[in-house]
């Protein structure tokens, strides 16, 4: 029976390589993404939701489990502040907080108890490492770090429940088969893993 995984951003260039290698390799895939336009031929089904919205996320993943459990989810759905520290407004920082940390917390919220009743299941939080380019990015970072924190105290405490949750710190510019290769692996290879943030080197610029 083919696995089932859910990738978030499914409509940006790293949830649309990750989608067309799972594709590949006989998963059923699942996208959300905000954007009213998809690309059919890497998904089995799309949902239009964002993530920043607790009610909009439960509904979506609700629709998706009536259809059959979920094996994996990766979020790949991102947000970045191009401007410095004190040129970004408190709007601006909010949306950044609100998808980077408020919408993995969403997802996990409505995902993790399904897999932890099913006893198998794994997470993996897409992070963006901007370390190697030019320009202020101090917000990308502390909301980097913030999910990192997430991703591996949440990783603890699903770990009994074989539920098993990872961060994905990839540095930028995307290697875009570096990365959705380091997601097929944890999600279709890998068995033990988990509370980690587990740091990839992608192109240099």
């Amino acid at each position: 029976m083919s696995k089932t995984i859910l990738i978030t951003g499914c409509e940006g260039n790293v949830g649309k390589a990750a989608a067309k290698l799972f594709k590949a390799n006989g998963w059923n895939v699942i996208g959300f993404d905000i954007k009213d336009e998809y690309d059919s031929r890497t998904l089995d089904k799309y949902i239009k939701v964002d993530i920043r919205d607790v009610a909009a996320v439960a509904q979506a993943v609700e629709t998706v489990q009536a259809g059959g459990n979920l094996d994996a989810l990766f979020n790949a759905a991102g947000y970045a502040v191009t401007k410095g520290f004190e040129e970004t407004s408190a709007a601006e920082w909010d949306d950044l907080l609100d998808t980077i940390l408020g919408g993995a917390a969403n997802l996990c919220r409505s995902i993790a108890p399904l897999m932890a009743e099913n006893k198998e299941g794994k997470i993996i939080l897409l992070s963006s490492d901007y370390s190697q380019e030019k320009g202020d990015h101090i917000l990308n970072a502390t909301a980097a770090n913030a999910l990192h924190g997430f991703g591996k105290s949440f990783g603890v405490e699903m770990a009994p429940a074989n539920v098993l949750v990872n961060v994905l710190f990839a540095n930028t510019p995307f290697d875009l088969d570096k990365v959705a290769g380091t997601v097929l692996f944890l999600a279709d290879k890998d068995t033990y893993t988990s509370a980690q943030v587990v740091s990839i080197t992608g192109k240099q610029q």
